[in-house]
């Protein structure tokens, strides 16, 4: 696995000769990597000896892997393996009085005769490219395009030998900015030049390789040389729900850079954008970076533009909870009553939405499930999901709304959400001997908010060796008259299980 280092030192002062610039570094590491298969790799190590002998002189590079951490980190065995295929190859070319010089240095006599006698050395014969590539100046371009060396040594690796480098390269968006790309390009080069290594590039901001508008910038672009990185006409704020669509995933937040770009070409006519640049920069400032803030922004953007309004930047300068609060006010009463109700809930269904809020009809629900803050699991037991923010601000929005719900009317929808689930439950097929116990709902229950716990009791044949998940870094079975310190109203609920799973036997009873 390779990582390189942080550029900032590159954009403070020109690279002279002795640098190693991040494209190199990556190159280098891979090569250093790679020793562990323990065998040379003799067009490649040509090459970079070649380029390491013009721009070091004097510097050994084994040196210059130890101060780097690599020789600590993958062994001595890459400079070793260098040093026997410089001596092979220079054998096989005859290269009189030259094969003890050749192992500290590539004569202009080795590479003229690599050009003359290539297919007298079995180890480079098929490497079309490698003469080229000696015979061109030993300067940082060239050393760009020694990851085709790379792939090629990779590629003819025997059945026993062969691995895919995994490289990673994190904090993207500290290569460039996306009005210089000069390093972004040599990266790049490595990257196309390199398709037998597994790639894992993370950052900030999206690589846009695929945009045909950066050829002049990039050497490869285009959707024909990027497919699985397409620049769409909307830049996704979520990961595609359909596996192995998308070769980029949205794993943190985006970019200021992103998030202008989404806003942009969110909501567009003719070309252009709908949403003004003013407004823009005000929404990107407020969201740090969160899709489902741009998300919010974007359905509130069309609530008021649908009332004859002209959205202005001070109807989004609000920070998250406030801006759920104004989302509020957006919706429909019964859409409002909906959404209050599943905000007690990890996740719904229609129904469920529906009987929790009170509503003979299911219209709210169908219509509050395709607004953009509303998730979907298509393979979940209850498909949709608010994202915990979102239920944390609706249940303690400061909701001016007319309909805003008193403690009385948390209780009732949590009781009713209860109810639903258990009709739920005894109408569908579960494992045998899983009972409800009771819903858990006070609002003093949990100090980080109001939430809707349902407790249940299973019979079991034998313990099963518990599996941690969700927020739960551990778990295993405990004694029922020895249990671990609990949290919030959790003791309460074990009793109660406890009594139902063992009640007390009847006065006067055997």
């Amino acid at each position: 696995m390779a990582r390189r280092p942080c550029p900032e030192c590159w954009r403070r002062r020109s690279p002279t000769p002795d640098d190693v610039l991040p494209s190199g570094q990556i190159v280098l590491t891979i090569r250093a990597a790679l020793a562990r298969i323990g065998r040379p790799l003799p067009a490649f190590d040509l090459a970079l000896r070649r380029y390491w002998e013009a721009n070091h002189p004097g510097e050994p590079l084994e040196e210059y892997l130890r101060r780097g951490g690599l020789g600590s980190r993958f062994g001595q065995a890459m400079p070793q393996q260098m040093q026997s295929a410089l001596a092979d190859v220079a054998q096989a070319l005859m290269l009189p009085g030259t094969i003890g010089s050749v192992v500290g240095q590539v004569t202009g006599a080795l590479v003229g005769a690599l050009r003359e006698r290539r297919q007298t050395v079995r180890a480079l014969a098929g490497c079309a490219r490698l003469a080229d590539l000696l015979e061109a100046e030993p300067d940082l371009h060239a050393l760009s395009f020694y990851p085709h060396l790379l792939a090629w040594e990779l590629a003819r690796l025997p059945e026993g030998k062969r691995v895919v480098p995994v490289v990673l390269l994190d904090t993207f968006e500290d290569i460039d900015d996306r009005t210089r790309r000069d390093l972004e390009r040599l990266i790049q080069r490595a990257v196309w030049l390199l398709p037998n290594a597994f790639w894992v590039i993370t950052g900030r901001s999206r690589l846009q390789w695929a945009d045909p508008a950066l050829q002049g910038q990039l050497d490869y672009t285009g959707p024909a040389a990027w497919p699985g990185l397409v620049h769409t006409a909307l830049p996704a704020a979520r990961t595609s729900a359909q596996p192995g669509t998308a070769r980029q995933v949205l794993i943190g937040d985006f970019s200021p850079e992103d998030c202008d770009d989404y806003l942009a070409r969110r909501l567009t006519r003719g070309g252009q954008p709908l949403i003004s640049e003013p407004v823009r920069q005000v929404i990107t400032a407020r969201s740090h970076g969160l899709p489902l803030y741009l998300d919010l922004s974007v359905a509130r953007f069309l609530e008021l533009s649908r009332s004859g309004r002209t959205p202005q930047p001070s109807d989004f300068d609000h920070d998250f909870p406030a801006l759920v609060a104004r989302t509020l006010t957006d919706l429909t009463p019964d859409e409002r009553h909906v959404l209050r109700s599943v905000s007690l809930l990890d996740a719904f269904d229609v129904p469920l939405a529906t009987r929790a809020a009170s509503l003979a009809h299911e219209g709210p629900a169908l219509r509050l499930t395709e607004r953009p803050f509303v998730r979907e699991d298509s393979f979940g037991l209850w498909p949709f999901h608010l994202h915990g923010l979102i239920r944390s601000a609706v249940r303690n929005a400061d909701d001016t709304t007319d309909d805003r719900w008193s403690e009385r009317d948390w209780q009732q929808a949590a009781q009713r959400a209860f109810t639903t689930l258990g009709d739920q439950h005894r109408n569908a097929p579960g494992p045998v001997g899983l009972e409800v116990l009771r819903p858990a709902c006070g609002g003093a229950r949990d100090p980080r908010g109001r939430y809707v716990s349902v407790a249940y009791t299973a019979t079991l044949p034998a313990l099963v060796p518990p599996t941690a998940g969700d927020d739960a870094t551990a778990a295993r079975w405990w004694p029922l008259d020895a249990p671990p310190d609990l949290a919030f109203d959790h003791a309460d609920i074990l009793t109660a299980a406890a009594g139902f799973a063992f009640p007390e036997p009847a006065e006067g009873g055997d």
